[in-house]
């Protein structure tokens, strides 16, 4: 399916531009609005796929995010937990303009609260890669 896309993405265009050196005036409307709507369709795909892959990222922050928070008030450390939520809170600027390091600031606040945190549904999601190696340190030795 790809390979099809891809083949009209180059082709149709190539094909308009070839068409408007003959004579055939249909043809080349017809082509035009062809490689005109594919460039939308094209767009309009990008933008699905990569809406869907923010709901990925956040989808797996946020329960991670959930997940910990409640086994740490579950074991009693109702402190750590509101005072890092206060942080996470005051840290988090949400944007329109980028994803505004959602990923990084949960994974900080879930190496604040947890000795031993629970990440993504294999114990390693991409997202926690950007943690940056202090917190872990902190959270191995607590």
């Amino acid at each position: 399916m790809l390979g099809l896309v891809i083949l009209f993405v180059i082709t149709l265009p190539i094909a308009w531009l070839a068409s408007e050196f003959q004579p055939n005036r249909p043809l080349r409307i017809i082509l035009g609005i062809c490689a005109i709507t594919m460039s939308f369709l094209v767009a309009w795909g990008v933008g699905a796929l990569d809406r869907l892959n923010s709901n990925i990222w956040y989808g797996t922050a946020s329960k991670d995010l959930i997940e910990n928070t409640i086994n740490e008030l579950e074991t009693g450390n109702t402190e750590r937990v509101v005072a890092e939520l206060r942080v996470l809170g005051d840290n988090l600027q949400p944007t329109y303009e980028n994803r505004a390091d959602y990923d990084r600031l949960v994974a900080k606040y879930i190496y604040a609260i947890s000795k031993s945190p629970t990440l993504g549904e294999r114990n390693d999601p991409r997202w926690a890669d950007n943690v940056p190696e202090s917190h872990r340190q902190r959270a191995e030795k607590e």
